[in-house]
């Protein structure tokens, strides 16, 4: 063979060999590891509308997976429903060269119901495939096509949401008619859209590449400060065969009551009266809503219903009093709809809820904020928020599910954004009071009594209900103590203008003070020790603190021997923006008494604070351990 031919074959080979490699894990530029568990090597998101009821969500993603801590990251789980049909899903495997694994497609997929566990009717489904991979790192390469029926819902783009995934290209395109208004958000990102356009239409482009992974710092905000994130809301919709136009949550809190809710109140002239019955035994609207909402909580029961529009839309009020269950949005209206008999106006309210506060996007009206319904009562000289899900509730009382966030009421007039409920650090109370015997023997032995309100109502609110071998198991996790026996538990609740919740036990511990010759040792805080925070060096997110709280704690220990010394008494007070700290100290006879309190303030801070707090949080913990020496008195 000739040097010609000889070199011809060789770059033949040489072209074959590369086009047989897919995305090896050597050509990734090595600073996008640092912080890693995954890369997202090449995204491609197209969003065709092509019309209102026709829209082709086409994804091509491929994620390298260098390690077991990111092996989530290679599961693909795609939803669909009768708006939302699944048209093609398909994938390929690499290893760590680039050479192929396997090939899997929709045979490979799991199928089943994404029901919520407590959900009586969902035709929501998910299809879900893991590679189930023991060998790292290995590329996953997967491509499907999803058909929307509506374009209400336009999902979004935010190709830096998860902080241990670096990313060294995403794309993400939105075309449309020529002639199609579009509202659009968008925060950090790299370069404005390319926008192309001819006779057919228009095409958005953006693109983001080489995004480093983040170091997850604690006590951060939900959102962090570099997402970067599209939002794409068409101004013109259909939802269902339910047309609309929104340019903003007026028109959106509009169309959600004219369309989804006018009509549904619709009350057998039997529950009328019922209705009518029960408020005129009360002059005050707001006791005549309390009574309405006792009777609902006692009527029906919370259950999830996800079907059709009915991810939006509530049954109507008549099939929640026949069958006497509905889902968050069907027990809201038929809430409405009993006050409404007894002309007491009340707000349809949107809300995301969940344990961490989440506004909705006051700037940006859409129907992808919020996850739940609440109901709001603006009585002339104060606001009373309903939670419709719970049976038990107290009347007025949110909690921290729905409370201190932008919502959504949707009124016949439009939208109005409204606050809920704020339970501030000063209000969301756990304050408590021990009075104990101490025995020759080191035991204790005595009553605990402890009130909670506010934020905090819920500590043990919902260890009323259980029985008394559960609430022993509760409280034996909330006093989490060695030795402790609760001899007898008892609740109640107070509910005149805010809920408190009275709990009163009484216990005994076996040798919690520490006999040693002719000393105790004692330690007098009993069950409110704070924990230390993790340290966070070069800190760049804001510090954030979800909720406040105040705890107090009183203490008081009898001890059966004669004590011949007393305690130098303790008097320290320290405080940072985040928060104040008191510690009182004293003996007197045979008597030890001991005063804590504690107030954390909600909010956020500049990182540089995280500093502050960490050193505040590590002085409370160490004088939350600190043990006393008590000297027995001679006979």
């Amino acid at each position: 063979m000739n040097l010609r031919k000889f070199i011809f074959h060789l770059l033949m080979i040489m072209t074959f060999a590369v086009r047989g490699q897919e995305y090896p894990t050597e050509s990734i530029p090595n600073g996008l590891k640092s912080r890693a568990t995954a890369i997202l090597r090449d995204e491609h998101i197209n969003i065709d509308m092509k019309a209102e009821d026709n829209i082709i969500e086409t994804v091509t993603r491929a994620i390298t997976i260098l390690n077991k801590s990111g092996e989530d990251y290679a599961d693909l789980t795609v939803y669909y429903d009768k708006s939302k049909s699944i048209k093609d899903i398909k994938g390929v495997i690499y290893d760590e060269f680039g050479k192929q694994i396997r090939k899997f497609g929709q045979k490979d997929f799991k199928d089943f119901s994404a029901t919520d566990g407590i959900s009586m009717y969902a035709d929501l489904r998910v299809k879900h495939y893991a590679p189930s991979m023991t060998t790292f790192p290995y590329t996953i390469v997967y491509t499907y096509e999803i058909k929307h029926g509506q374009n209400l819902f336009i999902p979004y783009w935010y190709p830096n949401r998860i902080s241990d995934i670096a990313v060294e290209k995403s794309t993400y395109q939105f075309s449309c008619k020529p002639n199609l208004n579009l509202r659009i958000k968008s925060e950090n990102i790299q370069a404005e859209a390319t926008i192309t356009s001819n006779d057919k239409g228009k095409t958005y482009t953006w693109t983001a590449s080489n995004i480093n992974a983040r170091k997850t710092e604690p006590l951060s905000p939900i959102d962090h400060p570099k997402k970067m994130i599209v939002k794409i809301v068409p101004e013109t919709f259909q939802y269902f065969k339910r047309n609309g136009m929104v340019n903003d949550w007026k028109d959106f809190g509009k169309w959600v009551h004219d369309e989804l809710l006018l009509g549904k109140q619709d009350l057998p002239a039997a529950t009328i009266q019922k209705a009518k019955d029960i408020a005129s035994k009360f002059d005050n609207p707001k006791d005549k809503a309390r009574a309405l909402y006792e009777f609902m909580q006692n009527k029906t029961r919370y259950v999830s219903i996800q079907v059709g529009i009915g991810g939006l839309e509530p049954f109507p009020a008549s099939y929640v009093d026949r069958l006497g269950y509905g889902d968050c949005k069907a027990l809201v209206n038929y809430m409405q709809a009993l006050l409404s008999a007894v002309d007491i106006p009340s707000l349809y309210c949107i809300v995301e809820a969940g344990s961490t506060k989440v506004d909705l996007d006051q700037s940006f009206a859409n129907a992808v904020d919020g996850n739940h319904i609440i109901l709001c009562i603006p009585f002339e000289n104060d606001t009373t928020w309903l939670e419709c899900t719970s049976n038990k509730s107290p009347f007025g009382y949110l909690g921290d599910f729905t409370d201190d966030r932008l919502v959504l009421a949707c009124t016949p007039n439009g939208g109005k954004v409204l606050r809920t409920t704020v339970y501030p650090s000063s209000k969301s109370l756990q304050i408590r009071k021990n009075l104990f015997k101490v025995s020759k023997e080191g035991n204790i032995q005595g009553t605990v009594h402890t009130n909670f309100s506010g934020s905090q109502f819920e500590n043990q609110f919902a260890n009323i209900f259980n029985s008394l071998p559960d609430q022993n198991k509760q409280l034996k996790i909330y006093y989490d103590v060695n030795n402790i026996v609760f001899d007898k538990i008892d609740y109640k609740v107070e509910n005149n203008t805010e809920p408190i919740l009275h709990e009163n036990i009484t216990i005994n511990i076996r040798n919690y003070v520490v006999k040693n010759g002719k000393n105790y040792i004692l330690s007098p805080n009993v069950f409110n020790i704070q924990r230390n925070i993790p340290e966070s060096k070069n800190r760049i997110t804001p510090l954030y603190i979800n909720r406040g709280y105040t705890d107090i704690d009183e203490g008081e220990f009898v001890f059966e021997e004669k004590l011949k010394g007393f305690l130098v008494p303790v008097n320290e007070v320290f405080e940072s923006p985040m928060g104040k700290y008191e510690l009182k100290i004293s003996s007197e006879g045979q008597k030890v008494k001991y005063y804590r309190k504690l107030e954390i303030k909600d909010g956020t801070y500049p990182a540089e604070a995280y500093e502050t707090y960490f050193d505040f949080i590590s002085k409370v913990a160490s004088h939350d351990h600190i043990r006393y020496t008590i000297t027995i008195a001679d006979e």
